[in-house]
């Protein structure tokens, strides 16, 4: 066997690997179930709810002057979602920006890690 015959079967070899690759693999990070439906989201409630949850703000003291929106998300896995939220809250001047991590489901989404950015 010459290298001629080594070497195709070498390429042959890294080509069957990469297309099975991008036929498995790439479409799971980046298929369209990465970016969910708006209809899942969490709500600007929800949002604002956990936001304050989480940060252990009172709600009853700084709710009402403060707005929490969902920008955009993307799913993480079939429980989790990331998303980017904007909140002007009442006793910071400005918008500020918020990575925030959801899970559970669509009715019902419960933060469990929030950052702000």
């Amino acid at each position: 066997m010459g290298r001629g015959f080594l070497l195709g079967i070498a390429i042959g070899f890294g080509i069957g690997i990469y297309a099975a690759f991008s036929q498995v693999v790439l479409p799971t990070v980046n298929g369209p179930d990465r970016i969910p439906d708006k209809a899942i989201w969490p709500t600007s409630e929800q949002a604002k709810s956990e936001l304050f949850r989480i940060s252990k703000w009172d709600i009853s003291k700084h709710g009402d002057g403060s707005t929490v929106s969902v920008r955009r998300c993307i799913r993480i896995d079939e429980y989790s979602i990331a998303c980017e939220l904007s909140a002007h809250l009442g006793w910071i001047e400005g918008e500020k920006f918020v990575e925030s991590v959801f899970e559970g489901a669509s009715d019902r989404w419960t933060t469990v890690a929030a950052k702000n950015r």
